[in-house]
């Protein structure tokens, strides 16, 4: 079994004159991958590449080690795929519509009913599972989608825009959906979004898209990690007073209004400790290293390269 989930080498889309992907080239681990970027930057066009829905103009892509070209039904047979778009059979029921799905997969009539109203219910539909479509709300078809490219147990799930248009609760039950399948069902995820909290919240490796192009891929926490190496530290207390005790102690520190930012000196994690320490009402409840927010990474990619707006 190979251990990467998705490989592509100077992959290349055009449609006329346009690009759409420009020579794309990253490798993705088997894990939950992040496919960043803003609204047209080509993150659905290299789904639907990588899947044979369109074919690419050029270059080599591979699913699960499979290449697109000549192995696409087994790709097909081993991944999930959840559109950006709502399907439009809206008179069915989406035990009926998963279950249609699932014998498209390849299950046979009475495997693929069983496996509709199992995913159905894994999703939070089992109570409404024989409504037609047409009744769903929008919240209720994300999840009837996610059934649809669960219903025959895929190594990858592919998630275009999970939230799209979802309400903040709404939003919530997707990322605690999707992240469940990352961490306890163990299944491989490629969930394509504009939004960076979503990303941040549920995937550990991160591609970002722009203009077609590859701006940057690779693992989430290095991805954050300040290059500075700066500490960060948290504390239950008065933070103004340990502000002021670690500047006397020659300590470059700033408040971000939840942490302390501490430039890193010889002996920095020394004096933090005796500092809080020797003061009873201030404890340190955490101590590591500074991270960024993937939408620093973000604005600073967009400020380095201009690649992405």
């Amino acid at each position: 079994m190979t251990s990467e989930a998705i490989t592509t080498h100077e992959f290349t889309k055009h449609y006329g004159s346009t690009i759409a992907l420009d020579n794309v080239t990253f490798k993705a681990p088997r894990r939950s991958i992040g496919l960043l970027g803003p609204n047209g930057a080509g993150k659905t066009t290299l789904i639907r590449t990588l899947l044979g829905i369109i074919r690419p103009s050029g270059g080599s892509a591979t699913v699960l080690g499979h290449d697109i070209v000549t192995s696409i039904q087994e790709i097909r047979d081993h991944v999930g795929y959840s559109p950006e778009y709502t399907p439009s059979i809206p008179d069915v029921s989406a035990q009926k519509y998963v279950t249609f799905m699932g014998r498209l997969s390849g299950l046979n009539p009475v495997e693929a009913a069983q496996r509709a109203h199992d995913t159905l219910h894994y999703v939070g539909l089992a109570e409404e599972r024989y409504r037609r479509l047409r009744e769903f709300s929008h919240g209720m078809m994300q999840k009837t989608k996610l059934a649809a490219a669960l219903v025959h147990d895929p190594e990858l799930v592919i998630l275009d825009e999970p939230t799209d248009g979802l309400d903040p609760n709404g939003r919530q039950q997707m990322l605690d959906l999707i992240e469940r399948l990352y961490k306890d069902e163990g299944k491989s995820l490629l969930v394509s979004s504009h939004l960076l909290f979503d990303v941040e919240k549920v995937c550990d490796w991160v591609v970002v898209l722009g203009r077609g192009k590859i701006v940057t891929s690779g693992d989430m926490s290095e991805l954050l990690e300040e290059k500075t190496g700066d500490l960060r530290i948290r504390i239950a207390g008065d933070s103004q007073r340990l502000l002021e005790r670690l500047r006397a102690r020659g300590l470059e520190v700033e408040f971000d209004g939840a942490n302390i930012n501490i430039q890193r000196t010889d002996n920095v994690e020394m004096i933090i400790l005796q500092e809080t320490h020797s003061d009873p009402e201030i404890s340190l409840r955490y101590m590591g290293r500074k991270t960024r927010s993937l939408e620093d990474v973000f604005v600073s990619i967009v400020k380095g390269d201009g690649e992405v707006e």
